[in-house]
């Protein structure tokens, strides 16, 4: 099968981890068909091999406004004269918005499906923190019509599915794929012990405002109230830094809190590894890879009600703060619940979330998407 994806951003070799999830994907597909990936904006214009794929980056960079629609079509274009090259079968977007409209509109040229997968804030608006496409009429215009023309829509959790149907996309449209975890890279450390006598807490995101760390503090101050020892990971670096540091100070947890910054992919395992509990705190989420990466690493997981964490959280997801600091203590609380959790973690990443799973999943939407009488 000869594959074309297109998307924002991609590596530019084996160790760039600019996108680790596609990245995975790609090579991953690259293993047994042909993958082209169009790139859009990063890394710089040029044709990078690796890995048995071709990546044609465009090198848009920052550049938006009018630019942006150079851009896509550039990217439409460069799609259709390799398809005269080496004739694709059909071409995936990631994700629904830039992506989306170049792999629609190349699609509709050489007469080939399209899928497009939704991967981030292309359907959520949330005006008073400055996220989500949503806000700008131009990123409207080219979701919708990304979504319209189409062959099959993915969402890696059942809340963007819902978010899909929210935007009248058609159900017969909609299929549930989400991207998947390198088991190998991630997965419990061999001499895991299950005490929880000095627990800690982890997230990985970025320190921005969708991602809702004031909560996440809120959180902590109350857990420590039950558990002194209590401590939390934090994995990523933003604008928010300073004024998370000084409300971490103001809720006296400056002891409490190891603020780790930006850490390397390949070094994120270890990181799981030394932690206890997954929290996710954020507004929104299209599906959660870090959530899904701690619990490859046997590490269970709790939080707000956004992407995964409301189909694989081991009590019900909320947005409370008193809740979810009850939950966390009542399973740090419970070391004999609380390896059940572990092992139930790893389990669901292995039968539905890991590569091998989630490849054949797309590889059956490929098929099918070729398929139009099956849609």
């Amino acid at each position: 099968m000869r594959i074309a994806i297109v998307a924002p951003g991609f590596s530019a070799h084996t160790d760039d981890w600019a996108i680790p999830a596609l990245l995975n994907l790609a090579r991953t597909l690259a293993q047994k068909h042909h993958v082209h990936i169009f790139s859009q904006r990063y890394p710089f214009k040029g044709i990078y091999e690796f890995d048995g794929l071709t990546h044609h980056a465009l090198g848009g960079g920052q550049n938006f406004g009018l630019a942006s629609l150079k851009i896509w079509l550039q990217s439409s274009r460069a799609m259709m004269a390799q398809h005269k090259k080496t004739p694709f079968d059909l071409l995936h977007a990631f994700w629904a918005d830039e992506a989306g409209l170049s792999a629609v509109i190349a699609g509709a040229k050489i007469k080939r499906p399209v899928v497009v997968s939704l991967g981030g804030g292309e359907l959520v608006r949330f005006h008073d923190i400055g996220y989500g496409a949503q806000r700008f009429l131009a990123r409207r215009l080219t979701t919708r019509y990304a979504l319209k023309k189409a062959s099959l829509v993915t969402a890696g959790s059942n809340y963007q599915l819902g978010l899909c149907r929210v935007h009248q996309v058609p159900e017969h449209k909609l299929r549930l794929a989400p991207l998947g975890v390198d088991t190998r890279r991630f997965q419990p450390h061999a001499s895991f012990n299950a005490s929880t006598a000095q627990p800690a807490i982890i997230q990985a995101a970025s320190l921005v405002a969708v991602k809702n760390q004031t909560l996440l503090l809120e959180v902590i101050r109350l857990v420590k109230k039950e558990i002194p020892t209590i401590k939390l990971n934090l994995a990523g670096a933003g604008p928010r830094q300073a004024e998370l540091l000084k409300l971490a100070h103001q809720f006296d947890l400056s002891q409490n809190i190891t603020w780790h910054g930006s850490v390397p992919y390949p070094k994120m395992s270890r990181l799981y590894q030394q932690s206890h509990l997954y929290l996710q705190t954020s507004y929104h989420e299209s599906q959660g890879m870090a959530v899904l990466e701690a619990m490859a690493c046997g590490v269970p997981v709790l939080g707000t009600p956004v992407g995964v964490v409301k189909d694989v959280a081991c009590q019900p997801a909320n947005t409370s703060p008193n809740v979810l600091a009850a939950q966390v203590a009542e399973v740090l609380n419970n070391e004999a619940n609380y390896l059940k959790f572990c092992q139930q973690a790893r389990q669901m990443i292995e039968e539905t979330y890991s590569l091998s799973v989630t490849i054949n999943n797309f590889l059956e939407i490929y098929a099918e998407s070729q398929n139009p009488k099956s849609h």
